[in-house]
């Protein structure tokens, strides 16, 4: 069996970013940009005044100034502001000619068309030169760069409507198993509600696959051949259960016969011992466990960060350092990932890990508030309270305040 860091480097080098499609600024947030963005022109494109008030000479300090017209925001000006005059003005308006301050409307006397200004007037207050903000030419997205809202409105003030982006995996999922039934159904005897579809669907949609697909396959090769055929035009296809050694545990053979080349199967880790790996062209299929803990922690470890990596994003995942509350036993021979909740401890500046072992791999309801996976090495009697071990946060780490 592969060590679980042979199984994930296996992966990590098989998986190839998706070619670059052209999206709308709309449908682009959480992509990750392939190309470079550049600054078509200066922002602000001239002086601006960055407050509403009065666009003075800062000489003119302490006098009474005459007003001489009125500059809203949008109006193009081509006026000069000659000494002993002023002109009102609006955020964001252009400054005219000659001026080199703005005075906030609070802090002048308007009485008629003139105004008092102060005794103080700093040269360059209130005004934002042109270019000051972006320089034209500036690359203002670079390839690699996940695309954010504000991103986007940077490119939307540049005029760009589309920008090249690495598009988001498709995902299909196939739940597998005779005895499964759909949540709204009643199970019968010996039949059981799909879980594990309605959870991968789940995890799917918080890593940002909108619309992953979902398919049940009974305990058959026909059966599987079918659902697998069904989800050609996905990038990655989750198949749950049927990857151990029992006589139904037919996808394997499934695989084989859909073309596609097994690469690993069975990883040396509890959960998930029995997980498989393997690929046909670009696309790549992942046979999980049908027990529904390892079926989320083979996502978490191994899915993920083939999600991230064909969407174009590093697929690193951060591992923590935390104190155990209690002990846990490990495992003879294999790495062990148990479920756990890690809470700041602030006064010793630690994480503490309890570890929510359950009862078994299929046991989701002890491991339903866990917020981590810790990582207990093999090989020795018992793994003591207070000792210090790897964490991975399941979805995205609580806030430290």
């Amino acid at each position: 069996m592969l060590s679980y860091q042979e199984a994930l480097q296996i992966i990590l080098d098989t998986v190839t970013p998706l070619p670059p499609v052209e999206l709308p600024l709309g449908q682009a947030v959480g992509r990750v940009a392939a190309m470079t963005v550049t600054a078509r022109w200066n922002c602000p494109p001239a002086d601006n005044s960055a407050m509403d008030g009065y666009a003075v000479r800062a000489a003119d300090a302490g006098r009474h100034v005459a007003v001489m017209g009125e500059i809203p925001a949008g109006r193009s000006v081509d006026v000069e502001c000659a000494a002993g005059h002023s002109f009102e003005i609006m955020t964001g308006a252009p400054c005219p000619r000659g001026t080199d301050a703005v005075v906030p409307k609070e802090y002048v006397r308007r009485g008629g068309d003139r105004v008092l200004l102060p005794k103080q007037i700093v040269p360059g207050q209130h005004i934002a030169p042109q270019g000051s903000e972006c320089r034209r030419g500036k690359a203002v997205l670079a390839p690699g760069a996940t695309i954010t809202p504000l991103a986007v409105a940077v490119m939307a003030s540049f005029g760009k409507s589309s920008v090249q982006a690495t598009p988001k995996p498709g995902v299909g999922i196939i739940s597998t198993g005779a005895e499964l039934v759909p949540v709204g159904q009643e199970p019968k005897a010996a039949e059981i509600r799909d879980s594990n579809g309605p959870m991968l669907l789940s995890l799917a949609r918080e890593r940002g696959i909108e619309q992953p697909k979902q398919r049940h396959a009974g305990d058959s090769l026909e059966a599987i051949l079918a659902a697998l055929t069904e989800l050609t035009d996905c990038d990655i296809v989750l198949l749950t259960g049927g990857v151990s050694v029992g006589s139904y545990d037919l996808v394997p053979q499934a695989l084989h016969a859909f073309g596609a080349d097994v690469v690993f199967h069975r990883v040396r880790q509890k959960p998930g011992k029995p997980l498989l790996f393997a690929t046909k062209g670009p696309q790549l299929f992942f046979g999980l466990p049908g027990n529904p803990l390892a079926s989320h922690f083979c996502f978490h470890r191994y899915v993920t960060p083939a999600i991230r990596k064909t969407g174009g994003k590093n697929p690193a995942r951060e591992v923590f350092q935390g104190q155990l509350t209690e002990p846990v036993p490990p495992k003879p021979v294999r790495t062990y990932f148990v479920a756990a909740r890690a809470q700041r401890d602030e006064l010793a500046n630690t994480w503490k890990i309890l570890a929510m072992p359950g009862v078994s791999s299929a046991d989701i309801f002890g491991a339903c508030r866990a917020n981590c996976y810790a990582q207990i090495p093999p090989g020795r009697e018992k793994i003591p309270a207070g000792e210090t071990v790897g964490f991975s946060w399941i979805s995205s780490p609580p806030s430290i305040s």
